[in-house]
């Protein structure tokens, strides 16, 4: 019998792919540019504002979309927006207190596999006589769990215990 292994890998510190079989789920590019910016304004001490013109130069993202995604955090009260000609943003909360599942759900909504994994009213013809919607759910909830159990810390430490999820025996 040949596993399923659903694991986690980190690369270059800010990229995170979740492999399943031989196909990939990737993390949103907004959320890979949110998890940037919250990384390097936890480097730079709280004092220091960052500008979306100075991390979008030094990490080449474009302007309107890094300001989108900027406004989405300060709305969700994890930076702080200071305006004027010395303005920029702020870190409010420590990266060891931010996961990567608050990042994503911040940024895109739902941590979501398959509709019916998360959502009620599910429109998938197959919701009647689906024979996988117990299993995903499972690996629905155990994604969004280890999304939790990541830090931002841990991106700033480059360090993530990369360790199969689970396995699912074929």
């Amino acid at each position: 019998m040949r596993g399923i292994k659903l694991f986690i890998n980190l690369l270059n510190t800010t990229k995170l792919v979740v492999f399943w079989k031989n196909t990939m789920l990737r993390i949103s590019k907004k959320t890979e540019y949110a998890i940037i910016a919250l990384v390097d304004m936890g480097g730079n001490g709280n004092d220091i504002l960052v500008t979306v013109k100075d991390l979008s130069d030094r990490y080449n993202i474009p302007r309107e979309i890094l300001g989108k995604v900027l406004q989405s955090l300060v709305k969700n009260n994890l930076i702080n927006s200071h305006q004027g000609v010395k303005g920029g943003y702020q870190l409010l909360v420590p990266l060891k207190e931010i996961n990567i599942k608050t990042i994503i759900q911040t940024v895109d909504g739902p941590i979501q596999l398959v509709d019916c994994a998360v959502e009620d009213d599910c429109n998938c013809g197959q919701i009647d006589n689906c024979n996988i919607k117990s299993p995903m759910e499972f690996i629905q909830s155990e994604l969004t769990q280890f999304f939790n159990n990541i830090t931002l810390q841990d991106f700033k430490d480059r360090h993530v215990n990369l360790k199969p999820l689970i396995e699912i025996k074929t």
